[in-house]
């Protein structure tokens, strides 16, 4: 231990500062120790931006979704007068039963007070189509509703309507009319009578109610007349008179053909204000 402690005095004493601890000057100092430091700054300028690329919006796309329509004639009543009035409206193709239904049950938009619908709503229920002859179902409750002119009117109109009507199957020639299944007569203007029940009525049994529809005439060709041949007042002619006797008879020019022109009655029923049909 006492070796060890020798050491280690001896090693502090080498480390110590020397005895004589005066500042000596350095003359000798050199140039660029003691010149004055210049300070340079480089400013660089900002940097650019990136490049920014603007992708501009998309153009809206607007969907526009196109309709078929297609031209369907609709019969309606003119106010006053009690005609029948066809009306072209644009329906979306293909018109479906119900839809051409509803709309002989309203007066379209557009037409002010000139017109109303005699076909009251529940009236007609449906009808089928089948060789073009349509089979047409009424409500006889609704039916029965309603007033006897009301009642042609509304008769004509779905008669006039659905002879112009095409539907998949085809055109209609023809319309069989039934009440509650049971078959339906009716009054037919053409003849100023009453159908069958059940008896297949077309467009020119009703056209005579159309506004602007002029009368109908009706054109016959006289009766035929038999001759009458006059009894022979002549004496019996003998043989002699025969053999020696040529009779010549001139022919007779054959009767001109005349035509004779007789117009059929025609009744025409005006309403007057305040009594004609009611929606």
């Amino acid at each position: 231990m006492a070796a060890v402690a020798v050491i280690a005095i001896v090693v502090a004493g080498a480390c110590g500062l020397p005895v004589d601890e005066r500042v000596q000057p350095f003359d000798d100092v050199p140039f660029d120790l003691t010149a004055t430091s210049t300070t340079t700054t480089t400013t660089l300028p900002p940097p650019e931006p990136a490049a920014t690329t603007t992708v501009p919006p998309a153009e809206l796309i607007t969907a526009t979704t196109l309709v078929r329509t297609e031209p369907t004639d609709i019969f309606f009543v003119l106010r006053g007068s009690g005609e029948l009035q066809r009306v072209t409206v644009s329906l979306p193709a293909p018109v479906s039963r119900q839809l051409l239904i509803n709309q002989l049950e309203s007066v379209p938009d557009g037409t002010g007070d000139t017109l109303r619908t005699s076909v009251a709503s529940g009236l007609l229920r449906d009808f089928t189509v089948d060789r073009g002859v349509a089979s047409v179902e009424l409500s006889s409750a609704a039916l029965n509703r309603l007033s006897s002119l009301q009642q042609r009117r509304a008769i004509a109109q779905v008669v006039l309507t659905l002879s112009l009507f095409t539907t998949p199957e085809g055109g209609i020639g023809q319309v069989i009319l039934n009440a509650d299944g049971e078959p339906l007569s009716v009054f037919v203007p053409s003849r100023g009578a009453s159908s069958e029940p059940g008896e297949a009525l077309a467009y020119s049994d009703f056209a005579v109610l159309i506004s602007g529809t002029p009368p109908t005439t009706t054109t016959s060709p006289p009766p035929v007349t038999s001759p009458t041949v006059p009894d022979s007042t002549a004496a019996p002619t003998t043989t002699a008179d025969i053999s020696t006797t040529t009779e010549t008879s001139t022919p007779r020019p054959p009767d001109s053909t005349t035509t004779a022109t007789s117009p059929t009655a025609t009744t025409s029923t005006t309403l007057p204000p305040g009594t004609a049909d009611t929606e």
